[in-house]
C-alpha cells in the first residue's frame, strides 16, 4: 500500500485521497494508543489478557511506540501535497488555497508558508501589496 506522499510526482493532487490517508493515520494513531495503554495497565492481572509482568509491558509500549509513530506521521506538515497542489495550480499558491484543499489550521498553513519559502520552494509574487489582499506565491521548482 502507497502512502499518499510517497506517489510519483506527475500525479495530479487528489485532495479525496489526501483526506482519506490523514484520517487513516488518525484513527490508527488513537487505535493503537488506546490499545497499548490497555496492555499496559492490564499488565498486572491475567484476567482479560493472560499475558502478565514484563513482556506485557514491552507489548503495550511496542504497541504505544507505533501509535505515537502514526500520531506524528499525521502532525507532519504536507510539503509534498502543497507543491503537487501548487504544480495543479499553474505554479501558483496563495494561503487560502492551502487552508482550503489541505484542511489545515491557520497556523499550520502559515507554517507550511514559512517552511517553503525558507527551503526555496515558494516565493512572494509582490511584495508590496495592501493589507488587505492576500500575498499570491510562485512556485520555483
Amino acid at each position: 500500500m502507497k502512502i499518499f506522499s510517497e506517489r510519483s510526482e506527475t500525479e495530479d493532487f487528489d485532495e479525496e485521497a489526501y483526506q482519506k490517508s490523514k484520517r487513516g493515520e488518525r484513527r490508527q494513531a488513537y487505535i493503537f494508543l488506546i490499545l497499548g495503554g490497555l496492555v499496559l495497565l492490564d499488565s498486572g492481572s491475567p484476567v482479560p489478557i493472560p499475558l502478565t509482568g514484563l513482556p506485557s509491558v514491552l507489548l503495550g509500549l511496542a504497541i504505544m511506540a507505533y501509535g505515537w509513530s502514526q500520531w506524528r506521521s499525521y502532525q507532519r506538515l504536507p510539503l509534498h501535497e502543497a507543491l503537487q497542489l501548487g504544480r495543479l495550480q499553474g505554479g501558483r499558491l496563495s494561503r487560502t488555497d492551502l487552508f482550503l484543499k489541505l484542511r489545515l489550521s491557520a497556523e499550520k498553513t502559515d507554517q507550511l508558508l514559512d517552511l517553503l519559502v525558507q527551503q526555496g520552494f515558494l516565493e512572494r509574487v509582490d511584495e508590496d501589496l495592501p493589507p488587505e489582499n492576500e500575498p499570491v506565491y510562485r512556485l520555483l521548482s
